[in-house]
């Protein structure tokens, strides 16, 4: 089965859908990942907070933690990815080269505006595709006026500690956004959805639309 995870920078994927991305890739999976922007930024005074060059070395080493190799980058801007024509048509080719059974993307209920203008244009670009899924929200991201709905769940307690490893190898944000407590904060919201069904660890996703199959060999779970 071909897998695609499609996020507007490099640390979003993991945070979300890590998990169940490294559990694809051990049972032999073919996965792609999809990048829409450099991933560098600066801050509300205009200093370089994390530079491109940075955020690329640390997402190439933290989707290889993961054990993923086929990995492309777009240089959209960071904070700015719109719904916008232009970028449709880049996911629009690449979807269509790939050619994936499933496709993860962004809430297109989250708060980062970024987030929704991949989320909306990856739901135009894949429009002729029979499953897609919508990763949780999960801070720094989130807290939506629109509740993120959980319906799918990926059991992910044999893959856990590479999703913990590939976030730490995303060093800059690590520091950002609180180090360990940040790290907690994802381990414990796996450690809730795992609850939800029964296991230890889970990652959990909304469906925007899905092919249902009977053969065993195109099972994810």
């Amino acid at each position: 089965m071909k897998i695609m995870a499609i996020g507007a920078h490099l640390d979003d994927i993991e945070i979300a859908c890590g998990g169940t991305l490294a559990k694809a890739v051990e049972e032999g999976h073919i996965v792609k990942v999809m990048v829409m922007s450099k991933s560098g930024y600066t801050n509300k005074d205009g200093k370089v907070q994390r530079s491109d060059a940075v955020a690329i070395e640390e997402g190439y080493n933290a989707l290889h933690t993961l054990g993923i190799q086929d990995i492309e980058i777009q240089d959209f801007p960071t904070k700015d990815i719109p719904f916008r024509s232009d970028v449709v048509n880049v996911l629009d080719i690449s979807i269509n080269a790939f050619n994936p059974d499933i496709i993860f993307t962004h809430h297109p209920f989250d708060t980062h505006q970024a987030h929704v203008g991949v989320s909306n244009a990856t739901i135009a670009a894949a429009r002729r595709k029979n499953t897609v899924f919508f990763y949780e929200p999960i801070s720094p991201s989130g807290r939506s006026y629109v509740a993120f709905k959980p319906q799918l769940y990926v059991d992910i307690e044999s893959t856990i500690h590479k999703k913990i490893a590939s976030l730490r190898e995303h060093k800059s944000e690590y520091n950002k956004f609180g180090a360990e407590d940040w790290i907690e904060g994802v381990h414990c919201r796996c450690g809730f959805r795992g609850y939800e069904i029964g296991k230890r660890y889970a990652e959990a996703f909304e469906i925007l639309r899905i092919e249902m199959s009977f053969n065993n060999k195109t099972s994810l779970i």
